[in-house]
């Protein structure tokens, strides 16, 4: 940039999107302090994750839709971060109907072009590629339809033999579940439809690149965030650790003060800008005017410790009653239950995870191939292996029916506060790319706010 004014910009928020973008503001050159309850550049971001020392390392890698490749971009330019972060994930959805024979979709092309390709004739295949693209204009107050059957945790799938339903559907409620950590029949058909036929041309090309990628949580908490912290720290940035935020006050078109708790008052002056990089929760209560109701999903998961590791990520979604996603991540599986399945709070812990244990195995050896019996090490006489039980917010939560599209549609009500985060475009899916592609908007938009 040529030249900026004096103003100085106030990032609110240090979970991955605030941290990114005061890192990059840093690094033009502008005047940036970093806000966060709690220690800003510490990953509040990787589903499943936990921050306690004995469990932060066990871990399912983040599976998202990145078409366009934004986080890797991110990331690239910063050569001290390994390649490695971000990878193309393959991904195997595996659906089944009664005793039908199960279909088995890798991700790695994009599920709407696998889906498409798996019907048999010119004019099924243009039926299901036209009922895809209708799901992404569809109105945000329509939900995906949730198969009979998914609304119990049985044991056998194949109980259920005349389960009305299509792999199509299937397809839908799964990635619902799995990929938003929500149940399927709160999830708009337009946002599923966003990844699942971006654009009609992605149907028809030739050339596919991998468009679902998978971040290393260990690397992520571990090597890139650390080095996000030291790139902003030496660009001048300051960072305002355990800064509760009270709220955004204004007498008139701009923010003219921020409050932190009782004790601190920050003046803004006209050329000054703030950002808030906050969950809609926390940007409801900062700033009344533009807030809206979440309704935040949890995810439950359980993660078995292996004897032998896996040499790269693996990942299975199903259609499973009981087990939605199985993720196979160096010396652990992290196993995601259905919206239905509930841990257990009394005594049966141990049968419970013999019933998961069990379930994944199965599912591993019919899908992916995979023994998971020679990889396990069970220790005295259980019936699975050590395991332990996370239950975590959803990093992306559904909004309450109908909101959905307002979230695109937030206009900040002061002229130097800007939205950046979960306020993502309206063409991207809840998900990691869409907090990037907030970054790289929010910082061209901070670029024509400073610049002269």
């Amino acid at each position: 940039m040529a030249s900026l004014t004096s103003g100085r910009l106030h990032v609110i928020g240090g979970g991955l999107a605030g941290s990114a973008l005061a890192t990059l503001m840093a690094e033009d050159g502008v005047d940036v302090t970093l806000y966060d309850q709690a220690e800003p550049f510490e990953s509040r971001w990787t589903r499943g994750m936990q921050t306690s020392p004995e469990s932060h390392k066990v871990s399912e890698p983040e599976i998202f839709y990145d078409p366009e490749g934004l986080v890797a971009d991110f990331f690239a330019r910063f050569p001290e971060i390994p390649g490695k972060l971000v990878r193309p994930a393959h991904g195997v959805l595996g659906l089944k109907r009664g005793r039908r024979k199960p279909a088995i979709v890798t991700l790695d092309e994009g599920l709407a072009h696998a889906l498409v390709n798996r019907r048999s004739g010119p004019l099924m295949r243009a039926i299901t590629a036209f009922g895809l693209w209708q799901k992404r204009y569809a109105s945000e107050d329509s939900r995906v339809e949730l198969p009979k059957g998914m609304g119990h945790a049985g044991i056998d799938p194949d109980d259920d033999r005349q389960n009305p339903g299509t792999y199509h559907r299937d397809g839908l409620a799964v990635l619902a579940e799995v990929l938003f950590s929500m149940p399927a029949h709160r999830c708009s058909n337009a946002l599923l439809g966003r990844v699942m036929l971006p654009r009609v041309k992605s149907l028809f090309s030739k050339n596919h690149e991998p468009v679902f990628s998978a971040i290393d949580p260990i690397i992520l908490n571990d090597i890139a965030l650390p080095t996000l912290r030291d790139r902003f720290v030496s660009a001048g940035g300051s960072v305002a650790a355990w800064a509760p935020l009270g709220d955004i006050d204004s007498t008139s078109e701009y923010a003219t003060d921020l409050l932190f708790g009782e004790d601190t008052q920050i003046v803004l002056k006209p050329d000054d800008a703030v950002v808030l990089a906050l969950h809609p929760k926390q940007l409801c209560d900062t700033v009344p005017d533009i807030g809206f109701a979440p309704a935040p999903a949890r995810r439950q998961t359980m993660a078995f410790e292996m004897r032998r590791p896996f040499a790269e990520p693996r990942c299975l979604f199903t259609s499973d009653d009981l087990v939605r996603a199985i993720y196979c991540n160096r010396r652990h599986i992290q196993v995601s239950l259905g919206s239905n399945v509930h841990l257990p709070s009394d005594g049966t812990a141990d049968q419970f995870a013999h019933r998961i244990w069990q379930r994944c195995i199965w599912l591993c050896d019919q899908y992916l191939n995979l023994d998971l019996s020679a990889r396990s090490e069970n220790t005295n006489n259980q019936g699975s292996p050590k395991f332990s039980f996370v239950d975590a917010e959803a990093p992306f939560p559904e909004l309450t029916p109908g909101l959905a599209a307002l979230r695109f549609r937030l206009q900040p009500p002061w002229k130097n506060l800007f939205l950046c985060g979960d306020s993502f475009p309206a063409e991207y899916a809840p998900g990691p790319a869409a907090v990037f592609a907030s970054v790289k908007q929010v910082r061209r938009q901070l670029q024509t706010f400073f610049s002269v």
